[in-house]
């Protein structure tokens, strides 16, 4: 964790009732789309837009109502950590095995208060990618992970 004595937050987030707020630092790693089933049936969406951060760089000022599940059995068969607000269901979090062990938390971008930085540079399990979808952007794609 940085040290936040001197040190202003580069952004922000929080759920959608605010119950679980968090400081970022630096900019973000990499941003990604993920289509994966895991990920659509955690945001309800036909896809998901995650931003990496090193874990230092993610500083959580509030968080009473955070709940963490660990899902086995996903699709690239990586137990997934996925963190949610426990009062209003937002995602928050998640980490793949993979991630964890690198010391790297994935950030639900729309939980950013500035999404200018929520830039995807890589598309993942475009093979899971709805037919009616379709995105544009100069990254990387990718049909599994």
């Amino acid at each position: 964790m940085p040290d936040t004595g001197a040190q202003k937050p580069d952004n922000a987030g929080s759920c959608l009732c605010e119950a679980v707020k968090f400081k970022l630092y630096g900019k973000p790693l990499q941003c990604a789309v993920c289509h994966c089933d895991s990920c659509q049936q955690f945001s309800g969406s036909a896809f998901m837009v995650n931003c990496w951060y090193n874990q230092e760089n993610v500083q959580i000022v509030r968080g009473d109502t955070l709940a963490t599940f660990h899902e086995g059995g996903t699709s690239s068969g990586s137990t997934m950590r996925r963190s949610f607000c426990r009062a209003c269901g937002s995602s928050v979090f998640q980490q793949t095995g993979d991630l964890y062990e690198a010391g790297i938390v994935s950030v639900a971008s729309g939980t950013m208060l500035d999404r200018s930085e929520a830039i995807p540079s890589l598309e993942v399990w475009c093979r899971n990618r709805r037919p009616w979808l379709a995105l544009t952007h100069s990254g990387e794609t990718k049909e599994t992970q």
